[in-house]
């Protein structure tokens, strides 16, 4: 339990109003009860704040009431993101090195770990402090998994791959499989022997159900504090820059380059050899078919500046009209002629 001046210093945030008001839980705006903390993010909360039973609400600095205390400040979700950590973020727990788990020669484990039941550990694997391995991971010969990595349930590290510190991997995701390599010879397609691995670097959080291919050649890399959501792929070779989020559904093709602090929206695909800069963001079912410069929003298929493909999509709605007057016009002068 908090109260709303330490939440507000916690916060590097502004309290406004009665700051002794504790805190014992964060909820929707809706569902929110006295002792929680709710976030009025959106100017549709920020007229209606009477309606929530919340004993507090985060809010912007501009935001003003007489009705509830305040946390306010610059960035509220920033803030909410903060609070939430504080009520849900669960400790370590150790459980040690379950006897129905099988853990191959020669690895180094450090103190504490948990490995719960059917967890298989290949040869030469080094461990961190406070790994924690869920039942069901597979994890190859040679890997190295940094300190504080969480792997859910069914998670499988192919060998050779190393995953950094506090990386966390959720259920059915494969990090390290074969890349997507063939040529074809004239009669059947012959594999290209993927050779490389896969480096997930510190802070890195990746989705259910994704997959991460090893690289030809070198390595597939992930820089820190980049997030990938669900059913994403990144195939062989690529590189996902610093804070990049890729979203839900995402197809990124070999031996591509994605920029620091960028965002691939739901459905994006990106062709293969192809250069995003820093701060790019990708928009929803955008097919990216050439280099795209840094700071740019693009959308569309193919990828364009979002502000042109608004005025093609402008022209695009008025072409049944255009059509219809072609037609008028083609007749007005057929019968002249």
């Amino acid at each position: 339990m908090y109260t709303l001046e330490q939440l507000a210093e916690l916060v590097d945030g502004q309290k406004e109003g009665d700051g002794s008001v504790k805190i014992s839980g964060v909820l929707p705006f809706e569902d929110a009860r006295p002792g929680d903390i709710t976030v009025a993010a959106t100017p549709r909360y920020w007229n209606n704040l009477k309606a929530t039973r919340a004993s507090a609400v985060i809010a912007p600095l501009a935001l003003q009431s007489a009705s509830l205390p305040l946390l306010r400040t610059a960035d509220p979700m920033l803030a909410f993101a903060r609070v939430i950590s504080l009520f849900h973020t669960k400790p370590f727990h150790t459980r040690g090195i379950s006897s129905r788990a099988e853990i191959g020669k020669d690895c180094r484990i450090a103190e504490p770990v948990s490995i719960h039941p059917f967890v298989s550990i290949g040869d030469g694997v080094t461990l961190g402090e406070e790994v924690t391995l869920h039942s069901g991971v597979s994890v190859g010969d040679g890997c190295h998994i940094g300190s504080g990595t969480t792997l859910h349930p069914n998670v499988v590290i192919y060998p050779g791959v190393r995953l950094g510190r506090r990386v966390i991997v959720h259920g059915g995701s494969v990090i390290g499989a074969d890349g997507f390599g063939y040529v074809f010879d004239g009669e059947k397609q012959v594999k290209i022997e993927q050779t490389g691995t896969v480096e997930i670097q510190d802070d890195v959080e990746i989705g259910a159900n994704s997959c991460v291919d090893r690289a030809t050649f070198g390595s597939t890399v992930v820089e820190k504090h980049a997030k990938l959501d669900n059913h994403v792929h990144v195939g062989h070779n690529s590189r996902i820059g610093e804070n990049t989020v890729v979203v839900g559904c995402v197809g990124i093709s070999g031996s591509v380059t994605i920029g620091k602090n960028c965002i691939l929206a739901g459905q994006a695909g990106v062709i293969d050899h192809i250069n995003i800069g820093d701060g790019v963001t990708v928009m929803v079912k955008t097919a990216v078919t050439r280099d795209i410069p840094s700071n740019m929003t693009i959308s569309g298929q193919p990828g364009r500046d979002h502000r042109q493909q608004l005025k093609i999509q402008a022209v695009i709605r008025k072409l049944p009209e255009m059509y219809k007057d072609w037609k008028q016009l083609k007749s007005l002068l057929t019968k002249r002629s």
